[in-house]
């Protein structure tokens, strides 16, 4: 170390390392060479990175990961639960097999305890075409079928032969046979509903003054009584009426045509009856009756005649489930008036075997083995259903009895959508009740 006291240049000390400047020779050329840095940089290998912090668990992106897994989860968990949420329902209803009894007795408007029937009715017309030779002079009374209604009260009323019913006009038609007219069906909140009877009815007078179409008339014979305002009678129209000249026709091809007509009626009314009557009724077997009417005669070309025939039937059915519910009462032990009918109608044999009036008490003659089948409302099931837990379902269908019987034999089930709900859905249409056999 230079002692403190001697500063001069020359005892300065050189640091190491360091070249000491060449002295310039006057005989040599002069150059000046860099100056070299004090230090250099090696940037071949950078320094380390300072090593991040280390993150846990909550912070890792497999963390958020997992979330959005769980919450996707979650949403289609939900929407599966309310869009495609469902249940399937099986029950299976009670039933018997049963021998039908012999005899049972039906009656229009019955009262309770026993089997009501019904008159149903229609009428056809048909026409054929004739050959004619000149003309003739007639005198003949226009007729049709009229309906006759009972309004004044649950009792039958008899009318006689020749029984008047009046236009509005004032003119009078006449039935020819006597008749009976149901009585009124009294529902449950006291309104009634006509009885009705269909018959065939003729102008009092002959002439084609008396050819109309739909008429209401009234019972002259009721005036001055509150039947008056009761009974009634409507008519679709009534033809025929003619006094003068028409085509003459010999009697043995007017008798002919008259018998063609008439089976050609009577067969389809009787295919009416076994196509046309609704599902739920059974037609009485013997109870079909048909009336014609007199045939109309009018003029056609190339010297024929038109001969038209007009016939109106009646039958005698009874609804399936009365009839059912009557066999039950005899045969069911225990029954007590719930709501049956046939598993097959054509399992049952029904028909008249004696009538005491055209609308009267009816004997009947029964045969077969039909099984019958107990009914319930599956809407009523649906809501009974609605929001409750599975467990509920056995308890719940109890309430139904005896209507549906669940056994080892008959099962009853129910499946719940999506696999892991637990209570049927709050939208009863979602729901679906199969019936079992």
């Amino acid at each position: 170390m230079t002692p403190r006291g001697d500063r001069s240049i020359r005892n300065i000390p050189v640091p190491p390392g360091h070249r000491p400047a060449r002295v310039p020779n006057a005989t040599q050329p002069q150059f000046e060479e860099p100056e070299q840095p004090m230090y250099e940089e090696d940037f071949s290998n950078p320094p380390p990175r300072r090593p991040r912090p280390r993150q846990g668990f909550l912070g890792s992106r497999f963390f958020w990961i997992l979330v959005a897994v769980v919450v996707i989860c979650a949403v289609i968990g939900l929407l599966m639960s309310t869009m495609f949420a469902g249940a399937t329902v099986t029950v299976t209803p009670r039933s018997a097999t049963v021998t039908a009894p012999s005899t049972i007795q039906a009656q229009v408007n019955a009262p309770a305890g026993v089997l009501p029937y019904q008159v149903i009715t229609t009428t056809r017309t048909a026409s054929t075409s004739v050959p004619a030779s000149g003309t003739k002079q007639v005198s003949l009374s226009a007729s049709g079928l009229i309906t006759i209604s009972n309004m004044y009260s649950t009792a039958s009323q008899d009318l006689v032969t020749n029984t008047r019913f009046q236009a509005p006009d004032g003119k009078i038609y006449r039935i020819h046979t006597a008749v009976t007219i149901p009585g009124a069906k009294k529902a449950a909140d006291g309104s009634l509903t006509a009885g009705t009877v269909s018959i065939i009815a003729y102008a009092d007078q002959p002439g084609a003054d008396y050819n109309r179409g739909a008429t209401t008339f009234t019972i002259p014979g009721f005036k001055g009584d509150p039947k008056y305002d009761k009974f009634s009678a409507q008519t679709s129209g009534m033809s025929g009426g003619l006094v003068g000249a028409q085509p003459a026709v010999a009697q043995t091809d007017l008798v002919n045509a008259q018998q063609a007509l008439k089976q050609g009626l009577s067969q389809a009314m009787n295919d009416m009856v076994q196509s046309q009557v609704p599902k739920d009724l059974i037609v009485i077997s013997g109870s079909l009756s048909i009336a014609y009417q007199d045939i109309v005669q009018t003029p056609g070309p190339n010297n024929t005649a038109i001969l038209s025939q007009s016939a109106s039937a009646s039958a005698d059915v009874i609804k399936s489930g009365d009839l059912a519910s009557a066999i039950a009462k005899q045969t069911v032990q225990g029954y007590s008036g719930e709501a049956v009918t046939f598993a097959d109608p054509t399992q049952i044999s029904v028909a008249l075997s004696a009538t005491s009036t055209a609308t009267g008490p009816l004997k009947l003659a029964l045969s077969g083995n039909p099984k019958l089948v107990w009914q319930f409302d599956p809407n009523a099931l649906q809501q009974a259903l609605v929001g409750k837990p599975k467990a509920e379902f056995e308890t719940i269908l109890k309430s139904f009895a005896p209507a549906i019987s669940c056994s080892t034999a008959t099962p009853c089930k129910a499946s719940i959508r999506p696999f892991w709900t637990s209570s049927f859905p709050s939208d009863p249409a979602k729901i679906s009740v199969a019936v079992g056999s």
